[in-house]
């Protein structure tokens, strides 16, 4: 087994992280949060690009739809659909 060091750690949630996704093209992930948020992340940069604050309840799944530039995340009592930023 290969070991390599940390090269970042990404830190902003503020409870368990339920979901995570890549990006296929981008070094992008996005993330989803016990915390009620969705965090878009940029690797290259090992920052947070934007955080999403629209659930009211936890956010327990996000998927990706590489061909629309979009995603979806689910929480308890919703699912909803957002775009990607371009660029």
């Amino acid at each position: 087994m290969r070991t390599k060091a940390q090269v970042f750690a990404l830190g902003g949630h503020r409870d368990t992280i339920n979901s995570i996704q890549t990006q296929k093209v981008d070094p992008q992930i996005i993330s989803g949060s016990a915390d009620s948020t969705i965090r878009l992340w940029d690797l290259a940069a090992g920052k947070s690009m934007s955080t999403l604050t629209n659930h009211k309840k936890g956010v327990r799944a996000v998927a990706c739809n590489s061909r629309e530039f979009s995603f979806a995340s689910a929480s308890a009592d919703n699912i909803k659909t957002w775009r990607l930023p371009e660029g």
